[in-house]
């Protein structure tokens, strides 16, 4: 079904028990988002789970909305424009969709307000690291996957995924998959550019042994549960 001026006209607004002003667009085999300017802007949440979207963007600017809800629909993919489109985004709930890949979520770093976000029930939080590579990536979160995020967590995740010198670890830029450009390769204009500078990228050491590789990361885990130990007893004296 086609997200239409007319639906959005005849679909249930309502306030929510934190006495915000939502619009309901759930459970109406909506494939694409579009057409929501007919909102005029008017909402504090939308409610678009149970759909059938592919791609979340292709919004209107909506500097009202707060919350997102995509529960329940088929999303594998974010447009980068996300942020500039909501730019007040503080929840966003994307339980029960098709995004795979960490890389996907990186439109996710310009929403500076998020606060809660949900990817539980993707396949992306199957991936080694996930949760941590969320802490780290989206520092304003606060609540992942319904559960608070902790200070050990963020220790955790900046020693696995930062070098001592601040740049993005081995690991980091390995998730990244961030490659030189060439002749024969495609890409996004500025994909990844914010990670590293132009000393940076001629350093990417694509011909690095697995063990190398291995004994790094041995080496950063053993660095992480030091400094959680220091954590959790300083938690307890507290």
């Amino acid at each position: 079904m086609k997200l239409t001026a007319d639906l959005i006209k005849n679909s249930p607004t309502y306030l929510n028990p934190i006495k915000d002003r939502e619009l309901d667009l759930s459970n109406n085999h909506i494939t694409l988002i579009e057409n929501l300017g007919a909102t005029r802007d008017l909402n504090d949440t939308l409610n678009l789970c149970s759909n059938s979207i592919r791609v979340l963007g292709n919004f209107p600017i909506l500097t009202r909305l707060r919350s997102l809800y995509l529960s329940s629909n088929r999303i594998a993919a974010i447009d980068h424009r996300l942020p500039a489109q909501l730019p007040n985004l503080v929840s966003l709930v994307l339980t029960s969709n098709d995004i795979e890949e960490l890389k996907v979520l990186e439109p996710l770093r310009e929403l500076a307000r998020l606060e809660h976000l949900s990817l539980y029930g993707n396949p992306v939080m199957t991936k080694p690291h996930a949760r941590l590579w969320c802490v780290w990536r989206f520092p304003s979160i606060r609540v992942l996957n319904f559960e608070k995020v902790s200070l050990a967590e963020r220790v955790a995740a900046k020693g696995l995924f930062e070098a001592e010198n601040g740049k993005p670890s081995s690991l980091a830029l390995e998730i990244l998959a961030i490659e030189a450009p060439s002749a024969d390769n495609t890409f996004e204009p500025g994909e990844g550019l914010d990670l590293l500078d132009s000393d940076d990228k001629m350093n990417v050491d694509r011909g690095s042994s697995a063990s190398a590789n291995a004994q790094a990361i041995t080496d950063i885990k053993a660095k992480i549960r030091d400094e959680m130990s220091q954590i959790q007893a300083m938690e307890e004296f507290i």
